[in-house]
């Protein structure tokens, strides 16, 4: 049975209504790892309470439409003080904890000067790294204080006294950053209520299912399509932390057959890793038949990934058909598009000289033949989708590529505080059509095939190489294969000068590869590349595990390695550069 989401005034009356239809159902499971004997969990009724006493606390304290930042790990606490502002009419602003990486502090201070949040809610550990950056930085009189545990006390919620409807905006949905800093896309309860609808109409989700997953709570993918398309459809969810999956893949896997969960999902890598690191021995006694959904999505899809992944886990009962490819961005809630359960994903082979040529990219199939594997991410239902050349805004007919423009009503309504840079991203005009504005610019690459989307890149990270287009995701593809130091590490390539750019690609090593054998290394990634793509790589940089910077999806951030590169502040274990390219000193390693 199917949820629906229609006629809600709010995200809070939605999950209120499902409080009310399974009181006694588990809302929330918190997986620790398969060595714990007992999981944290609450149902329906207990969480609806603990929000709503949270909601009444903070409606004393905040006037609505204020922002509170949540800086808080995955957990209950997270979650009842994201409803809490959902009921209170205050915008919630999902972040990182502030810790060990020095990518979750900076995020957080680039959050808190973006919003100037009215309260910030972090832990005891966060509490005094928050206060002293906030020192630093000036905003020292912004309130911050660590959560404490939610009243046990009966509380009847006044909702006359804080109206909230379709309109009014529910969270500052922060985008991931990928391409240069991250902006708070401002996200309505009805935007929220129209993209979990149709993502839950279109692949059939409803109070029958079983949500679980690891993505992080302040990315959109985990926030709506993991844990609100939960709550909101009645089903019960099981959360992972983050750094439980990255430590040890297998409890994903874990997790989904002791819930017999049906619904998951993650970035590309997080298969890559799970083919890599879980050997046959760990899935003994494992049974994934359950699982209906592992949706792919949130940033480039290999094909190579899906197959191994599926063709190693069938042993296990994964069905290929879970395997969903999708599309989603931020600044649409989270979903755009993907592949139902009953349908294959389309995969195409097709012309890479014709993918990459400047002046007209195409999507060309090569019947039986050698190029680039593309899946299709399905059918964009709940937006009008156009492919539009970036340079003319001139819609291009099907099989070329361009960047994808939508319109819909699950679109944000701007970036905070940034009334110029929304007009050009969410109020995009079409050239020469009257009443052809409205659009939103994805900045993503893509076309349609026989009616499904292909997603084919970024439009900022495209490497343009006498004449050609080149997508960093395929270069960093092709230098893992080239050498066994390199696989599972991750890289980051990227062009330095214009108009023909000379690419760069830095990458890590595995660790304890020989100082000796990184020579070698480049040798073989360079001659590689050059057979691949047809002309020299000449400019590589090899470093150390842990160098290459990601979003909290786990994203590349190639623009920001693109700078730390030319600002010399990489520890570099060996490079090979053209003249002019050389890493300033102090990026030797020692």
């Amino acid at each position: 049975m199917t949820a629906d989401l229609t006629g809600y005034r709010s995200l809070g009356e939605a999950f209120a209504a499902r409080a009310a239809e399974f009181p006694d159902r588990t809302a929330l499971t918190l997986y620790r790892g398969s060595a714990e004997a007992d999981h944290e969990s609450v149902g329906y009724r207990e969480l609806l309470r603990r929000a709503q006493v949270r909601a009444t606390e903070l409606a004393r304290r905040l006037e609505p439409g204020e922002r509170v930042l949540i800086a808080l790990p995955t957990g209950l606490e997270f979650v009842e003080i994201y409803l809490a502002c959902l009921f209170a009419g205050l915008i919630a602003v999902p972040s990182p904890v502030p810790g060990p990486s020095s990518s979750a502090n900076e995020r957080v201070a680039a959050i808190t000067a973006d919003c100037a949040p009215g309260l910030t809610i972090t832990t005891d550990a966060a509490l005094a790294e928050i206060t002293a950056r906030r020192r630093e930085h000036g905003f020292a009189g912004l309130p911050v204080e660590a959560v404490r545990p939610a009243s046990a006390e009966p509380v009847s919620w006044p909702s006359a006294g804080r109206p909230v409807g379709r309109d009014t905006d529910a969270v500052l949905q922060y985008s991931s950053g990928s391409t240069g800093s991250p902006n708070g896309v401002i996200l309505t309860h009805g935007a929220v209520l129209t993209n979990l609808a149709a993502l839950c109409t279109h692949l059939r989700l409803g109070p029958g299912d079983r949500f679980g997953g690891w993505l992080p709570l302040h990315h959109d993918m985990g926030l709506f399509a993991q844990l609100t398309a939960a709550l909101l459809c009645g089903a019960p969810v099981v959360l992972m932390p983050p750094t439980t999956f990255v430590r040890r893949p297998v409890e994903w896997l874990r997790m989904l057959d002791r819930f017999k969960v049906t619904y998951t999902g993650g970035p590309n890598f997080a298969y890559d890793l799970c083919v890599r690191a879980i050997t046959d021995e760990m899935l003994e006694g494992l049974d994934l038949s359950a699982v209906r959904y592992c949706l792919n999505g949130s940033e480039p899809i290999h094909v190579p990934t899906i197959q191994a992944f599926t063709n190693r886990f069938a042993r296990i009962g994964l069905d290929p058909l879970t395997h969903s490819p999708g599309y989603g961005l931020a600044e649409t809630t989270a979903y755009v598009a993907c592949i139902p359960d009953d349908v294959r994903p389309t995969l195409l082979t097709v012309d890479t000289r014709r993918l990459e040529t400047a002046e007209r990219p195409e999507l060309r199939a090569v019947p039986n033949g050698t190029g680039r594997q593309v899946t299709g991410v399905g059918r964009p239902h709940a937006f009008d989708t156009l492919i539009v050349d970036p340079r003319t805004r001139e819609p291009v007919p099907a099989g070329r590529v361009g960047e994808i423009w939508l319109r819909g009503a699950s679109i944000g309504r701007g970036y905070w505080g940034k009334p110029e840079l929304s007009a050009r991203v969410f109020d995009a005009a079409l050239a020469g059509v009257e009443d052809g504005g409205g659009w939103l610019r994805t900045g993503d690459l893509g076309a349609f095939a026989d009616g499904e989307l292909f997603v084919t890149g970024r439009l900022k990270e495209m490497l343009i190489v006498h004449g050609r287009n080149l997508y960093p995701q395929d270069v960093e593809h092709e230098a893992r294969a080239a050498h066994q130091a390199l696989g599972g590490q991750l890289g980051a390539a990227f062009g330095v000068g214009a108009p023909d750019e000379r690419v760069v690609l830095v990458h890590e090593v595995r660790p304890n590869t020989p100082k000796t054998e990184l020579p070698a290394v480049i040798t073989a990634v360079t001659r590689r590349l050059n057979r691949s793509f047809g002309f020299p790589v000449r400019n590589v940089v090899l470093v150390r595990h842990g160098t290459v910077r990601r979003t909290t999806s786990g994203k590349i951030r190639r623009t920001a390695m693109r700078d730390r590169f030319l600002a010399g502040e990489m520890k570099v274990l060996h490079a090979e550069l053209e003249p002019g390219l050389r890493p300033a000193p102090s990026g030797a390693e020692p």
